[in-house]
């Protein structure tokens, strides 16, 4: 299947995300029901005993059956509900009230739940007679099942009422068409129910789409693994959570629902109530949350009009342009290749939504440059028309999110708005930094849009990054370059036998305390080029602090020139175990032991810029992989050094290794090469790769269709490659996997102008012959004296304890700053429970007011400890 066209592997992933969705509506389906209507496992139905024909009432069983095929017939017509979770789990609410709302005014007691609060004040009485009208329930059954009802009453007017109206002049739909009543009447629910059937079956062969009947089967638990029994609320919550913990072990289609926290989160987090959360739930909560965030502000403030207004250019209209450019390009491709109203619909509330958050952000962001730039004139920036797009695209991707759109999954914006990742990467820390009420779903997404931009996106061979970077006279910036001071590991103070370094790490321990925060940068500075102050720094990545480079002096009696390694048919010298490392450094440690200290002095200047911010953010996301990886392989702290700078050296040294690739290839390639030159042999590239399928991003493509080369025009490979695999290949299978997950590539190694293997074979192919020369040193060549140079390993940063502490839902206690002591002899204030006045009390509030309106604390991003927004379900 691998080999088909990209259209056919495009209907077969949107046929999944249908089904996964589907899977989810259903067991939400089973409870619903069985709350409005009798028990369908209660139904004891009896044949007729008559011959003569007679139309037989239907049965709770029978409208279980078409009141979901009614539903999956609507949920496939309209393309904008059929993989949209929200929307599917609201259209089913409203096919509910449908149903309800015939068998109310058919006075259906035997289908009817009599418990049900729903229903008339008098409808157990005996001389109950029905109404003319049936209430409406969806705001009922959204409140009993957790579910929006603006949203649900939406899909009912603009999609379910038009389509049932279309039903019933089609003749497939019998009963009357003025208030969509009789559909259960025994004459004409035979009918209906087999034209529904036959209509949905007619749309499924036509559009080649999976049957959805197949949930209502006796044999489907079987088939596809989905409860189709019946069963009590209980063992319904019971049966989700054992579900979610299967997903949370094993990679599916529904586990975006619970974004996975990236490594640089520095933890895995967990909801707070597992019980309670399922994934209709995630998906409601996220966009309840987004409606609040954006309530009450449908057009540009007041204070915003003002900041446009006081520019020196008229700077209102150009961004006015700009969005309507830019929402016209999104409701384009939004409705792309789709001509009904409801689609277009969809498309327009989703833009409404995106404008609103991207005004409202960009006044706190207007503020926030205003607070920390006064004197400065903000019109440069309203007038980079990157920055709108940008943000604006931001704000369109956190109402994508919020809806959890499956076809519509990023990068698709990137594509709509036809927008480089490598700018779009630049405005999410600002976002985050200026709105402290994103939902913490919607910063760990934005985190994971980061990371996957710093990891491959912002590397494709057509991104701005590589012009960026053959303008850069210095080239590609190191780790030491760009990090910030006191961010880099430091020599053992401890060490026995080496004076030297412990006078300078301790002169260092002493001054890293008097190292400042670096100012938080602004977002004209982010969206320049090069910036002429502060580098900007964001803590969604935890960053690291520098000091300098250490280098090891290796004496010749360290050295054995005859122990080496064929790579690609050439010897490389490997260098010592580290048994005899430490063995001649405690005997000739004086002599054979230097180090290069740096100071505030003699440092080499920082890179600065929009440059160096991306590359320390690269360096850091690279660490933290690279650690949790060697922590796994058991790698020793010297080992994981030199790893650092083989990596290092290829970034630096040979960029052209990351062109359209990825970030986890090189950095796999290196820990493979320090292991076989150390003679690690259990950490075989099995094994690596088994510790790395680990890590929450990683996916299987990375390391089975890695790019080897592109092929000329003439269908020939420029150069011919290796066949050579190490030994540790055999265990790999030849078939190459998709080099993204929407982008398949077929098993063949040529394909779509690349020639595609797995990372074993890119790494004897292209890998070995790039870095050989440079592994050279790091062995001895017959007795010569040689410097080991190793790079300055960043710092692993704990996650920084909070001050603040939840006591219960809605009170939180925060330690005092020592640092906001006055050491002034201020009159001290203390108040009494019970025993003092309230004016003390009001003088304590009035003081404290005035000491949080000076100073501001910075969002700390993915902590349990500040986790205080998530709503408990």
């Amino acid at each position: 299947m691998a080999n088909m066209p990209q259209d056919f592997r495009a209907k077969i992933e949107k046929l999944e995300k249908n089904f996964s969705v589907s899977m989810v509506i259903f067991k939400k389906y089973q409870p619903i029901f069985t709350d409005i209507f009798k028990d369908p496992r209660e139904d004891i139905s009896r044949p007729p005993r008559s011959r003569r024909h007679k139309a037989i009432p239907c049965t709770p069983n029978r409208v279980f059956e078409f009141c979901w095929t009614l539903f999956i017939c609507i949920k496939g017509a309209i393309s904008d509900i059929s993989d949209d979770l929200v929307n599917s789990y609201h259209l089913l609410l409203v096919c509910c009230d449908l149903i309800y709302s015939n068998a109310l005014l058919s006075s259906r007691k035997d289908l009817l739940n009599p418990k049900f609060p729903g229903l008339p004040a008098n409808f157990n009485d005996e001389n109950y007679t029905p109404p003319q009208t049936a209430d409406c329930i969806v705001s009922l059954l959204c409140d009993r099942h957790e579910a929006i009802p603006v949203e649900a009453k939406v899909i009912k007017e603009y999609c379910m009422k038009n389509y049932i109206n279309k039903l019933f002049n089609e003749k497939i739909l019998r009963g009357d068409q003025s208030n969509f009543s009789g559909i259960l009447e025994a004459l004409n629910f035979d009918g209906n129910s087999k034209a529904v059937n036959k209509a949905y079956e007619q749309r499924v062969l036509s559009v080649g789409d999976f049957d959805e009947r197949i949930f209502l089967g006796h044999d489907a638990s079987e088939n596809i693994g989905s409860p189709t029994q019946m069963m009590n609320i209980d063992d319904f919550h019971e049966r989700l959570q054992m579900s979610r913990l299967q997903r949370e072990q094993h990679a599916g289609h529904i586990q975006y629902l619970a974004p996975p926290t990236p490594l640089t989160g520095r933890k895995y987090l967990r909801s707070k109530d597992m019980s309670n959360i399922t994934p209709v739930t995630t998906a409601t909560q996220s966009v309840i949350k987004l409606q609040a965030l954006i309530a009450g502000q449908s057009a540009p403030s007041e204070g915003l009009l003002q900041m446009l207004n006081n520019c020196s250019q008229d700077v209102k209209s150009s961004v006015e342009a700009k969005v309507k450019q830019i929402g016209e390009q999104f409701c384009a491709n939004y409705n792309n290749n789709v001509n009904d109203g409801s689609t277009s619909d969809f498309g327009k509330k989703r833009l409404v939504m995106g404008q609103t958050l991207f005004y409202k952000l960009l006044e706190m962001i207007l503020n926030d440059e205003k607070r920390k730039k006064p004197n400065d004139d903000i019109t440069n920036l309203l007038l980079n028309e990157v920055f709108i797009q940008c943000l604006f695209a931001c704000c369109l991707e956190i109402v994508i999110y919020s809806y959890k759109s499956n076809d519509k999954i990023f990068p698709w914006i990137l594509k709509a708005l036809n927008l480089d990742a490598y700018y779009f990467y630049k405005v999410i820390e600002i976002i985050v930094r200026a709105e402290d009420q994103l939902s913490r779903d919607v910063v760990k997404h934005l985190n994971q849009i980061e990371e996957k931009i710093l990891e491959s996106l912002a590397w494709r061979s057509d991104s701005p990054l590589w012009q960026t970077i053959e303008s850069l006279t210095d080239g590609v910036p190191s780790c030491e370059e760009v990090s910030l001071p006191g961010t880099l590991e430091t020599v053992d103070p401890n060490a026995p036998g080496q004076p030297v370094l412990r006078r300078i790490a301790l002169d260092r321990d002493r001054t890293h305390h008097d190292v400042q925060q670096s100012p938080i940068s602004s977002a004209s500075e982010r969206f320049q080029s090069p910036i002429a102050s502060g580098i900007a720094r964001k803590r969604l990545f935890p960053e690291t602090r520098i000091t300098g480079q250490s280098v090891l002096r290796v004496g010749q009696s360290v050295l054995s020139s005859n122990r080496g390694m064929l790579l690609d048919g050439q010897r490389i010298l490997l260098v010592p175990d580290q048994a005899a490392v430490s063995r001649a450094s405690g005997a000739q440690a004086s002599n054979n032991s230097t180090v290069q200290g740096t100071n505030k002095d003699t440092a080499r200047p920082r890179r600065t810029g929009s440059v160096a911010l991306f590359f320390r953010k690269f360096y850091n996301l690279a660490c933290v992989r690279m650690q949790d990886l060697c922590n796994s392989l058991e790698i020793s702290d010297t080992d994981k050094k030199k790893i650092w700078t083989i990596f290092e050296y290829s970034i630096k040294e040979r960029t052209e290794l990351m062109k359209d690739r990825h970030l986890d290839q090189i950095l796999m390639c290196a820990i493979y090469v320090i292991c076989k030159l150390v003679k690690m042999e259990k950490n075989s590239f099995t094994e690596i790769m088994r510790c790395y399928r680990l890590q929450p991003q990683a996916e299987s493509h990375i390391y089975r269709s890695v790019l080897i080369k592109k092929i000329s025009n003439d269908g020939e490979p420029t150069a011919s490659s290796s066949n050579e695999r190490s030994e540790d290949s055999g265990t790999l299978a030849e078939n190459i996997t998709p080099p993204t997950p929407t982008n398949m590539a077929g098993t063949s190694q040529n394909f779509d102008g690349e020639e595609r293997g797995d990372l074993i074979k890119f790494y004897n192919t292209v890998y070995v012959p790039q870095v050989k020369e440079y592994a050279n040193k790091f062995g001895s060549a017959r007795g010569n004296v040689m410097n080991l140079s190793l790079s300055p390993l960043p710092k692993g940063n704990a996650p920084a304890n909070s001050p603040v502490r939840r006591v219960t839902s809605s009170i939180m206690t925060r330690t005092l700053d020592p640092r906001a002591i006055s050491a002034s002899p201020a009159p001290q204030l203390s108040y009494c429970f019970s025993r003092s006045p309230a004016k003390d009390l009001e003088a304590i509030n009035k003081m404290m007011i005035s000491v949080d309106a000076k100073k501001s604390v910075g969002k700390r991003l993915l902590s349990d400890d500040t986790d205080v927004e998530m709503t408990e379900v």
